[in-house]
């Protein structure tokens, strides 16, 4: 039987990850099953839900937003000690207990990929990596200058705003936006939003994590992609870490998600390696 921190993770250092980097994934953009979207999901395990380390992995769960698939999610995964269709009927079982299901699976760092990936085939749920990415440079300046018609607002103090922008991006889903407004209460998790002539087009939030910080997040309006505003909203996260002086900046996106990587890789990221998850197809 695996040791209980190695469940939790804390003795995972895999080489192709950024230094300290604490895998965390989301479902999409709508907290829901499988499509590739923002970074609403990123941090809500440390957030707004419950971790239970189990023998085979981390179980997160949310009795406030059951309906809400990003909130149950099994990480740091572990099947190597015992038959895996057994962890994963556990698994089902355990989420079953508690009124939710279980919405994707993260495989430890030291746990191989192959029994993981034949596993969830047999299963039928799919493979949707995300990609690491490390800031490279924290105390460099940004040679990206935002466009002056973008304001930079402090969510917390533009609620609605905010809570507009979910509403648009989620399609109305009441539990995706409440679970993300919940978030900035948050003192880690210092949100801002981008606004051009009085209307929020896009927002992005630095979330430390110990002496980690993380950008999390990070989403535009489709209709705003070429306006300025993920130019700017990136801008000010670059300021925020230079005056926090993190350990380590890392971000999460897609694997297959092009655009946001390179945007990100324009302002001093760079991959560090893919992050292995699975989730559960739809109904």
């Amino acid at each position: 039987m695996r040791d209980k921190h190695a469940m939790a993770g804390e003795n995972d250092a895999p080489e192709n990850r950024p230094t300290g980097y604490f895998v965390s994934i989301e479902c999409d953009e709508h907290g829901r099953r499988h499509d590739r979207g923002s970074t609403l999901g990123t941090g809500l395990g440390e957030q707004i839900c419950a971790g239970e380390s189990l023998d085979f992995g981390v179980a997160y769960t949310s009795s406030k937003y059951p309906t809400y698939a990003a909130c149950h999610q099994l990480r740091d995964a572990w099947i190597a000690d015992v038959s895996p269709d057994e962890v994963f009927d556990r698994c089902e079982a355990y989420f079953s207990e508690r009124g939710v299901t279980c919405s994707a699976w993260t495989p430890a760092s030291s746990q191989s990929v192959e029994p993981v990936a034949a596993l969830m085939a047999r299963r039928g749920w799919h493979r949707l990596d995300m990609l690491a990415l490390g800031l490279v440079g924290v105390g460099e300046s940004s040679a990206h200058v935002a466009a002056e018609s973008v304001r930079i607002l402090p969510a917390r103090a533009m609620r609605r705003a905010y809570r507009n922008l979910l509403d648009i991006e989620s399609n109305g889903d009441e539990a995706c936006i409440e679970a993300g407004v919940d978030r900035l209460d948050d003192a880690n998790f210092d949100c801002v939003i981008a606004q051009i002539d009085g209307v929020a087009v896009g927002r992005i939030a630095y979330f430390e994590v110990g002496d980690i910080g993380r950008l999390a997040d990070f989403h535009v309006l489709p209709s705003h992609r070429v306006s300025g505003a993920a130019e700017a909203l990136i801008a000010h996260f670059l300021q925020t870490a230079r005056r926090l002086s993190p350990r380590a900046v890392v971000a999460c996106v897609d694997s297959g998600d092009i655009e946001d990587r390179m945007i990100l890789e324009r302002h001093g990221f760079a991959a560090a390696g893919e992050l292995p998850r699975f989730v559960r197809n739809a109904d």
